[in-house]
C-alpha cells in the first residue's frame, strides 16, 4: 500500500482547495487506492466515501437518475417504471443530509430524534396490527413498510393508483412544528407547493393519527444526541475516463463546478428568498412528485431539483493513454484539478511482499525501476508508459518467480505498448533484458 504520506497529504490539501481532483498515471500505480487514502486523510469513514467504475456501458440514469423496471405488486405479473435515484444523487443526498443536520442545536436534534423515535414506533404498530387508515374522502389504506426516506402505503379500493410513497421528512417536519391540520390542502399549502398531490391527503391523514397518539401516550425524549459535525464527503469515479462523460454527467457540468457548489449560508438565504436558486432541474424532474431531500432543504415550491453541497469532494482515476478508452472534453477537464501518479511515487506498495518473502520487495523495486529506466530512454515512450507496482506485486501468486510475472501479466501490456512499431522486436529485447538483468543495450 501507498506509504508516503506527504504525497497523500498533498493530494488531500489540493483536493480540498479545488473539489475535485483527477489522478492520471501509468497502468498499476494505485491510483484507486491513493485516492481512497486521500479520502481518509480528509477524515472520511466507509460512510463517507462513495465509489463507482464507469465503463462503456454506464449512463445518466446509473449515475443521477432514472427510470427501473418494477413488478406489480399486485401479483399481476405486470411490469412498469419507476424514477429511481443514480448512485451519485443518492450520495450527494447524504451529504446533503450532515450538511443541514450539522446546522442544527442540539436540543432540534433531540426533538427531531424523538419524533422520529415515535414515527417508527407508530408504523411498526400499523404494519403488525394491519391497521386501517382513511382519508377525508374514505379513501381506505394500510402502511406496507417504511424506511428512512419514505412511508410505503396500499390502496387497495382504487383501481388507478394501488401504492404510493410518502415522504417520512414530510410528516417529521409538520409535527415538529406543531402545524394545525385540517385537510390536505392544508398540507399543501404549508410546504407551499404548487400543484396539491394526491400524496398531501395521505400525509395529513398520517400525521393526524401520529399526532393524536403523541396526544394519548406524552412525547418522551428517551434517546440523547449529541452535536453533528459537518464531514467531507468524498465519491471516487475509477476509470472516469473510460465512459461518455458528457452522457454521464448531463446537467451535472454545471452542479460540480467548484464554484457553483451550495453552503449552509446559500440555503438559509434561498428559504429567506434573500438569493435565487443556485440549483439545476434533473432530467426527470416531472416524475418528482412530493419533493425530493433537495427541493426541501431549498423550500422550492416545484420538484426534481439538485445540486452538489459544499461538502462533497470527487477524485476521479484514469490512464490517459489507454487507447479503447473516451477522450475529455475541456469542458470537463477544467473543472477538475489534475495529478500525475508517477510508478515511483507508490512503490511502497511493494513492501507488502516483504509478508511472502523478506527479500522480495527490494529485489522487486530494482527490477521496476530498471524496466521503467530503459522504457524513459526509448523514444516515444515516457513515464505515462512506465509499469506500476501493482504488477509486481502478482509474484506472492507466482511463488516469487519474475519470469511468469514478465510471461502472463507485463509482457503483455508491453507488446500493447509496441503494437505497430517497426522496431517492437527490438524494443521488447531491450525491456526484457532491463527487467531482467539491468541491461538496457
Amino acid at each position: 500500500m501507498p506509504q508516503d504520506k506527504t504525497l497523500v497529504h498533498q493530494y488531500a490539501k489540493l483536493l480540498e482547495n479545488t473539489r475535485n481532483l483527477i489522478l492520471t498515471g501509468a497502468p498499476g500505480t494505485g491510483k484507486t487506492y491513493l485516492a481512497k487514502q486521500i479520502a481518509e486523510e480528509m477524515g472520511c469513514t466507509p460512510d463517507e466515501i462513495g465509489f463507482v467504475q464507469f465503463h462503456s456501458s454506464y449512463d445518466y440514469t446509473d449515475f443521477v437518475e432514472g427510470l427501473r423496471p418494477v413488478q406489480d405488486e399486485s401479483g399481476s405479473g405486470q411490469i412498469g417504471f419507476e424514477r429511481k435515484d443514480g448512485v451519485f444523487k443518492e450520495f450527494c443526498a447524504r451529504a446533503l443530509q450532515n450538511l443541514v443536520d450539522s446546522g442544527k442545536s442540539v436540543d432540534v436534534l433531540q426533538h427531531e430524534r424523538s419524533i422520529n423515535e415515535i414515527i417508527a414506533d407508530f408504523l411498526d404498530g400499523a404494519i403488525e396490527k394491519k391497521t386501517q387508515f382513511e382519508t377525508i374522502t374514505k379513501n381506505i389504506f394500510f402502511v406496507d413498510s417504511f424506511n428512512d426516506k419514505k412511508i410505503f402505503v396500499s390502496i387497495p379500493q382504487n383501481e388507478k393508483v394501488k401504492n404510493l410513497q410518502i415522504q417520512i421528512d414530510d410528516i417529521l417536519e409538520l409535527i415538529s412544528n406543531h402545524v394545525q391540520l385540517n385537510n390536505g390542502k392544508a398540507v399543501s399549502e404549508y410546504f407551499k407547493r404548487k400543484w396539491r398531490t394526491q400524496h398531501d391527503s395521505y400525509i395529513f391523514s398520517l400525521t393526524k393519527k401520529i399526532q393524536e397518539s403523541m396526544e394519548n401516550t406524552g412525547n418522551n425524549q428517551t434517546t440523547a444526541v449529541k452535536k453533528i459535525q459537518l464531514k467531507k464527503f468524498v465519491f471516487i469515479i475509477d476509470e472516469i475516463n473510460r465512459g461518455e462523460v458528457a452522457k454521464i454527467f448531463g446537467e451535472l457540468f454545471y452542479s460540480i463546478d467548484p464554484g457553483y457548489r451550495v453552503t449552509a449560508g446559500d440555503l438559509e438565504a434561498m428559504k429567506a428568498g434573500k438569493k435565487g436558486i443556485v440549483a439545476i432541474r434533473t432530467q426527470y424532474a416531472n416524475l418528482e412528485l412530493t419533493g425530493n431531500e433537495f427541493d426541501r432543504a431549498l423550500g422550492a415550491s416545484d420538484y426534481g431539483h439538485f445540486f452538489v453541497p459544499e461538502n462533497v469532494y470527487i477524485i476521479g482515476t484514469m490512464n490517459d493513454i489507454d487507447r479503447s478508452v473516451e477522450s475529455m472534453d475541456f469542458a470537463f477537464r477544467r473543472r477538475f484539478a489534475w495529478a500525475e501518479v508517477k510508478a515511483s511515487d507508490t512503490e511502497d506498495m511493494l513492501d507488502k511482499l516483504n509478508e511472502f518473502r523478506p527479500d522480495l520487495a527490494e529485489v522487486a523495486k530494482n527490477r521496476m525501476k530498471r524496466l521503467n529506466k530503459a522504457i524513459s530512454e526509448t523514444q516515444d515512450f515516457g513515464p505515462a508508459y512506465h509499469i506500476g507496482a501493482s504488477y509486481f506485486l502478482k509474484l506472492n501468486q507466482y511463488g516469487g518467480n519474475f519470469e511468469q510475472l514478465w510471461d502472463y501479466h507485463i509482457k503483455g501490456i508491453l507488446e500493447e505498448y509496441v503494437r505497430g512499431n517497426p522496431r517492437k522486436e527490438e524494443v521488447m529485447t531491450k525491456f526484457k533484458s532491463a527487467y531482467s538483468d539491468g541491461t538496457t543495450e
